[in-house]
């Protein structure tokens, strides 16, 4: 498993909270709240399928770090369901 499907993983096993989270035109982002308070943001074309999502910015009380990593359509599969209709 590669680092964007373990992001994902975590994320949507273990995650408190979806939102949708601000992103520029033409981009579908995702804010997941983890049990540490923690938000891992994922994000995709709006126009994008489950095969198009990618583990971007991670946020904590102790830094963050950026990633930019592909997740396959397994896993993108669990974030589209989360997606917002409007943005499908």
């Amino acid at each position: 498993m590669d680092l964007g499907d373990s992001l994902a993983r975590q994320a949507l096993t273990t995650g408190m909270r979806v939102t949708p989270a601000a992103a520029p035109p033409g981009i579908t982002r995702l804010a997941v709240t983890l049990p540490d308070g923690s938000i891992q943001h994922f994000e995709r074309a709006t126009a994008g399928g489950p095969e198009d999502w990618r583990a971007t910015d991670f946020e904590s009380t102790g830094g963050g770090c950026a990633f930019n990593e592909p997740i396959t359509s397994q896993w993108g599969c669990g974030l589209d369901a989360f997606t917002p209709v409007t943005a499908r």
